[in-house]
């Protein structure tokens, strides 16, 4: 079996997506449609689902039409398939019609597996929905969505939008596309390469955009600022739980970066990023950063309800953060 990228899968008599990100899976499906289509316009599209999926109904489906139009037949939830239509996709792996396109979908859990080891033997091109769950993975999957439509965007605004919806890659993706449309030029003008100020007048409002910015500015000592920031957030009703998570993992990074031997590709995140954490971790050492690991580790155990009064505590986390930077 090998590996193919959703925009870049091909037509096949049988291809295999698997994995639970639903935005990648269907959108490799309905790559395989638009491609089938172009292919074909006579093509006949069939679901294998409910109802339809009863015994003999793929045979019924992949046998040699009439008319002799193409046939794109899809498996949307092959991890729930009636063991019929199981036992029949064992059989027709062994000779695939040549004229039928058969997606089948796989979105996770080990039911199927001896199907999937079957369709691994067989060589079946697989499209990998498998989660996007590190922050470097997402910054490379944004890049990727503005590299597609021609356009450039600098790594400190990809980084801001992982930061502001990294949470659901559905979500990353639409911020994405309408930051594109949002910004596309005249016909005859070049388009501008995407700025950090360009987010920012998407993502305002953001918790974690805001977060990660008091963050910033905390960890560069910048009291005054990183208190106004704050203040902003809390004033538009931010929950100081999901403030505390960021700012915590936004200092975690710098404790990282500062390690000996840190690398890009063993923390997981691009060069720039590294090289930026890098620079600033200059301006710490062990025991400051200790100290400031211990006032977010406070403030997070307060704000989940072991304090009375979570504004303070998350206010007195960034003071404490600036103040250990400054007596290091």
């Amino acid at each position: 079996m090998s590996d193919v990228e959703w925009h870049s899968v091909a037509l096949a008599p049988i291809v295999l997506i698997h994995g639970t990100e639903a935005l990648i899976a269907d959108r490799a499906v309905q790559r395989l449609r638009t491609l089938a289509k172009e292919a074909d316009p006579s093509v006949a599209f069939h679901d294998l689902v409910g109802e339809n999926a009863g015994a003999g109904a793929l045979a019924q489906l992949t046998s040699p039409s009439l008319f002799g139009e193409p046939r794109f037949v899809i498996v949307p939830e092959l991890q729930v398939a009636p063991d019929a239509i199981v036992l029949e996709l064992l059989d027709y792996l062994r000779s695939p019609e040549s004229d039928v396109t058969l997606v089948l979908v796989h979105r996770g859990g080990n039911r199927g597996k001896k199907l999937l080891d079957a369709l691994k033997k067989a060589g079946v091109p697989r499209v990998d929905a498998s989660p996007v769950k590190r922050a470097g993975d997402k910054q490379t999957f944004v890049a990727a969505e503005f590299a597609r439509a021609e356009r450039r965007i600098h790594p400190e605004a990809i980084a801001a939008l992982v930061d502001a919806f990294g949470a659901d890659l559905a979500e990353l993706a639409a911020i994405s596309r309408q930051l594109i449309e949002d910004t596309t030029p005249e016909q005859g003008q070049q388009a501008p390469q995407l700025s950090l100020q360009d987010v920012h007048a998407v993502t305002a409002g953001r918790v974690e955009s805001t977060a990660f910015a008091v963050a910033d500015a905390a960890i560069a000592g910048r009291e005054q600022e990183a208190l106004q920031l704050l203040q902003q957030a809390q004033l538009a009703g931010a929950d100081p739980v999901p403030i505390v998570a960021a700012i915590a993992s936004k200092m975690r990074s710098l404790a990282k970066a500062s390690s000996p031997g840190a690398s890009a590709r063993t923390l997981g995140m691009p060069d720039w990023m590294l090289r930026n954490l890098t620079r600033e971790a200059r301006s710490w050492n062990d025991r400051s950063l200790a100290r400031a690991l211990e006032a977010v580790a406070r403030a997070d155990h307060e704000v989940k309800g072991a304090g009375r009064d979570p504004r303070w505590s998350v206010q007195r986390m960034v003071m404490e953060i600036c103040r250990a930077r400054r007596a290091r």
